[in-house]
This record gives C-alpha cells, sequence and structure tokens, in this order.
C-alpha cells in the first residue's frame, strides 16, 4: 500500500468512483486527485445523456455530480439514474459553485454536498467515510 493513500474495502471488488460533471477542468482535476490519492477507480463522463447510458453498464460505489450540466440538471439526472435498477441505492455527492441550490430537494434524496470551491482533504474524507460505510447503506 502507498503511504497517504486510502484503501479500498478488501471485498474482491475494487470500488468505483463515478464523475459526472461537464467542466473539462474540474473534471480532470477530481479524476486526478482520486487517481492519486487512493485505490478507487475513477470514471469522469462529461455528458448527461452519455453518463445515462453508462449507468445501464455499471454500478459505481459512488456517484460524485455536478449540479449545473448543460441538457438537465444534476436533480433531474439524478432521478434518471433512480430509474435503473443498478443505480438504487449508489451514494451520491452533489458538486456546485451555484450560490443558491434547492437544498431541501438534495435533502430529500438522501444526496451529500459539497459546494466549489472544496478543499480537496474535505473531498476525500468524504468519500473515504461513504465508502467505509457502503456495506451499510
Amino acid at each position: 500500500m502507498s503511504s497517504g493513500k486510502i484503501t479500498p474495502d478488501v471485498s474482491g471488488q475494487e470500488k468505483t468512483i463515478l464523475i459526472i460533471d461537464d467542466d473539462h477542468d474540474i473534471g480532470e482535476m477530481l479524476r486526478a486527485v482520486i487517481t492519486q490519492q487512493t485505490n478507487y477507480r475513477v470514471v469522469w463522463i462529461a455528458e448527461s445523456d452519455l453518463a445515462l447510458e453508462a449507468a445501464s453498464h455499471m454500478r459505481p460505489s459512488l456517484i460524485l455530480l455536478d449540479y449545473m450540466m448543460p441538457t438537465m440538471d444534476g436533480l433531474k439526472l439524478y432521478d434518471y439514474l433512480q430509474d435503473k435498477p443498478n443505480m438504487r441505492g449508489v451514494p451520491v455527492v452533489m458538486i456546485s459553485a451555484r450560490a443558491t441550490l434547492p437544498f431541501e430537494q438534495i435533502r430529500e434524496r438522501g444526496m451529500y454536498m459539497l459546494r466549489k470551491p472544496f478543499d480537496l482533504s474535505d473531498l476525500l474524507d468524504i468519500l473515504a467515510q461513504l465508502l467505509s460505510n457502503e456495506s451499510d447503506l
């Protein structure tokens, strides 16, 4: 094990984090940080329709979902993802730089919230906490 890396649960399967964010810089930064600082597999998708298509073929351990996407907002995308049986129960962290968000709707859906800009150690802490509790969800 490399020093400073978060170790995934040794359940026989590598944990995957799905990043859905249309901002290239943010998506690349998240992918790089998570890949370098953890042992998790990362899949980054920049478009809502591609995320919906990919959702039929995967079950991530956690989703980082941007609120402001070009074709639909993160809440609508979340609802569509929840229609797919293999996505139900996957923890979702909504990320956004937007000052006003529908916090009540985010809370009702059981999502976690992380405001941009965020401290990378806060992101890594949230990932570790949510993924260590994955079997309890």
